[in-house]
This record gives structure tokens, sequence and C-alpha cells, in this order.
């Protein structure tokens, strides 16, 4: 039978699993079936390589914050997973809802799992959020929010908003983490900070991280197990309007007088703080100021020391300090223009071998009209079934869409979709008729433009 639809159904499926299975279990044995072909169920043989690293590398990352919750599941009955109408009873918005879903109470993430879906609309209860991947702000009166791209960087990603005073606690993950429980690759240097993810809000907030060995348990005079294992309470206050205050309390040992057998005793800890509109001024860690670095790198290489990471984020780092000390860090702010971003997709973008499509417009981020400087886009929507003209279900046509981002806001704009050689920019293709005109919003994400060839 017919397989052209493969790729797409395993990226949506890896993705849609990366967020809300538990465990991530892709089934990669092919001994059930009997084709030829061989069906490739492995998710580094089949769909988009890079979006299934990517994706699955994200649920490494937030392992801390899986294994939290499930600890408070474990002990209290607070679910992992639930449809929004388990915390917004009172919204009659989500009491049928069955296309989004919240990890813990404050991750809110949309389901993907259609054919030739490159963005889709995600509703938001009342409420500040932040969107997971641009740090770009919504003020939500229980709205929905159009149109949010479902492609970054050419890569898939299910739409994903974290409420404000959200504490997220994650992992370091790169290219050389070998697994969940954050092996190294041989010859690779160790990581084993805590990264903290915050997003500042004025209601003061807190989250318990659990941490154990997963295996260290004795039994209680009822033969019941008991686990040892350690609890660290993460917080977060926006103070005022120019300071948040982060606070790593000291560990706490649970069931057990010492840590658990291979409990980490000192460590880095990172906080990336997410705030609205606004850069870092100065940060101080328990009084004590901390040096400001001028680089990414330079503050991946630091001991210690805070960053101004652009897009609504500030990063600050300890030294390796005892987990048995608090530690808070004091975040000074000062405030920034607002900027927004624009979602440009380009339908019926079909490409020879050597081509591809641009984006190009009237303003100094779309090229300015000059076709060498316009922005390449991505062919997020151009799987084997288009190609192949079996258009049912699913588009009949590639689209390619890229976000533009850093616009000065309430900005009025043309463009057009190009198809660009790209050995030779001066061979170029404009969509044919008008051209496409959009207006910029006040803030975060002002949504889609189309254009068409």
């Amino acid at each position: 039978s017919y397989r052209g639809y493969e790729d797409e159904m395993y990226t949506q499926w890896f993705a849609n699993g990366a967020w809300f299975d538990v465990p991530v279990r892709p089934h990669t044995d092919k001994e059930f079936v009997n084709a030829n072909p061989p069906y490739q169920t492995s998710p580094d043989l089949i769909g988009k390589l890079d979006s299934n690293l990517a994706n699955i590398r994200q649920r490494y990352e937030l392992t801390p914050y899986y294994y939290s919750l499930a600890y408070g599941a474990y002990l209290d009955g607070e679910p992992v997973i639930v449809p929004p109408v388990f915390y917004y009873q009172n919204d009659p918005e989500v009491r049928q809802m069955g296309n989004e879903k919240l990890i813990g109470k404050d991750l809110l993430v949309g389901i993907v799992a259609q054919h030739g879906e490159y963005q889709r609309n995600l509703y938001l209860p009342a409420g500040k959020w932040v969107d997971y991947y641009s740090n770009e702000w919504i003020d939500s009166t229980g709205e929905t929010v159009d149109n949010v791209p479902v492609y970054r960087d050419g890569l898939f990603r299910l739409p994903a908003f974290a409420r404000a005073g959200a504490i997220i606690p994650t992992m370091y993950v790169d290219e050389n983490t070998k697994d969940v429980f954050g092996n190294r690759k041989n010859g690779s240097a160790a990581h084993d900070e805590l990264v903290v993810r915050v997003y500042a809000d004025p209601t003061a907030s807190s989250f318990t991280l659990y941490e154990d060995d997963g295996q260290t348990l004795s039994y209680d005079d009822n033969s019941r197990p008991i686990y040892q294992y350690r609890t660290t309470k993460l917080r977060q206050q926006l103070v005022d309007a120019n300071t948040v205050k982060v606070t790593i309390e000291a560990a706490n040992n649970v069931n057990g007088t010492s840590p658990f057998p291979g409990a980490i005793t000192s460590r880095h800890n990172v906080v990336r703080l997410a705030v609205e509109n606004k850069q870092g001024n100065g940060v101080s860690l328990n009084g004590v100021s901390l040096p400001q670095l001028n680089s990414l790198e330079e503050f991946e290489t630091a001991s210690q020391g805070w960053f101004n990471s652009g897009d609504n984020i500030i990063l600050a780092k300890s030294s390796s300090e005892s987990v048995n000390t608090a530690k808070t860090f004091t975040f000074n702010l000062a405030a920034t223009a607002p900027e927004t971003s624009v979602n440009l997709v380009c339908d019926r973008g079909f490409t020879s071998p050597g081509d591809s499509i641009y984006a190009v417009g009237s303003i100094p981020a779309l090229g300015a009209w000059n076709p060498a400087n316009a922005v390449k886009l991505d062919p997020n929507v151009y799987y084997q079934y288009i190609i192949d003209g079996r258009s049912n279900p699913g588009p009949d046509a590639p689209i390619w869409t890229g976000i533009v981002s850093d616009l000065e806001p309430n900005t009025s704009f043309e463009w057009k979709c190009i198809r660009r050689n790209e050995a030779d920019p001066s061979i170029v293709t404009f969509q044919p008729g008008n051209n496409n005109a959009y207006t910029t919003g006040a803030s975060g994400y002002s949504g889609s433009s189309y254009g068409r060839f």
C-alpha cells in the first residue's frame, strides 16, 4: 500500500509522545509485521529526523520537571498530564476541549495531528502566558491565539505556553547527552548543574523538585516500601516592577538523615528568567553582585555570572555550591522597547533542485526588496505525498514558512514570496500579482501573513 504519508505522521506522533507519554517509548521492534520494504519505526530512521532529535532532547531536558510531577502524583494524587478543564473548571471554553493538555499546572501544549498542519489556534485561559519557544508574552482574557506556528527554524514543535509564575526545573542537554538520566558520551565534559526556567510574576509561586537515585528503598514495620529522596523548594516573585527574586532553598533529605546514594552534593545553579519587555541591569546572589558577561559562550564557560540573552531572557549562574545552602538570585531589571514577530507563509512553493523559497519585502528585516538579502523560508510541508500528487488527505502543494522576529510594533510593510537559485541569487521568480501587505501588532506574536505562487 502507499506509504508517502509516513514521514509526516511519524514526526507528529513522535512529537506528541515526547510531550504527553510517560514514559516516552517509541516502539522500534519491526518483527510484528512483514512488509517490503520493511517499516521503519525508530525516530532516527523515519520522519523529520532533526525534529525527532530536537523533541526527544527537549523531553530529556524536562526530566526533572516530569519526575517531580510524578512524585507529586505518587505522594498526593496530583495528576501529571490533564485536560485544561481540570484546573480551569469555571471556564466554559475548555469543558469539551480535547486537543490541548496541561503538563502539571504550568505548561499548556496543543496537539497537532493533521496532514499539512503548519499552524493551529490555541486557547489560553485567563492570565498571562509565555510562548515556550519565543518567550513572547500574552495577557489573555480567556481567548484564542490564532495561527500559532508549528514549525520553528525548520523544526516541528507542538505549540506550548508557560503560565506566568511557572517554575520549571530542567537538566542540561546537548549533543553529548546520551539518555534521560543525563549520562554523557565518553570524553565529553560533565554537566550536573540544575537549570531552572522561571517566568516572572508578581504573585509569589513555588515548585518542589524531587530527586532520588531510582533504586534506594527500605521497608517500614508493615513491610511497605519507603523511598529515600530529597526535596528542594524553588520560589519566585516579581517583588516590584524592576526586581525579581528567585530562591533555590536548601535541600531536604526525606526518609534518611543523609543524602541518597550517589546524590549530587554540590553543583552550579542556573536560572533562566523570562521577563516581559525587560532586560537585566544587575544580578546578585545572596547579596553579592555577580559579574556581567558579554556572550553566551562566555556565560557557559564562566564559573559564575549573568548575561542578557535577548528575547526577554536573562541568564544567571552560581559557582558550584552545596545543595544544603539556600541561594537567592536578585535580578534588577530595566525596561526595553517591545518587539513583535510574524510567521510568513508561502503556498504552492514548488521548487526544482538548487532552488529555495525566500521572502523579500519593504523593511530591512526582509531585505528592503533586495532578493540577495531576502529571508530564507523552510519547506515545512513538502512531503512525498505532495510530490506524488496524492493530496487526500493533506494539501496538494508545498508550504514554506518562516518566523521573522525583532520587528517594530505597529509597523506596516509589504512583501512577496520569491523562488531563488541558491548558486546565483540573481535568478529569481516573484510570486504573481499584488504585494502581500501586513501590519504588526503592539507586542509579541502578531500572527501569519500569506503569499502564494
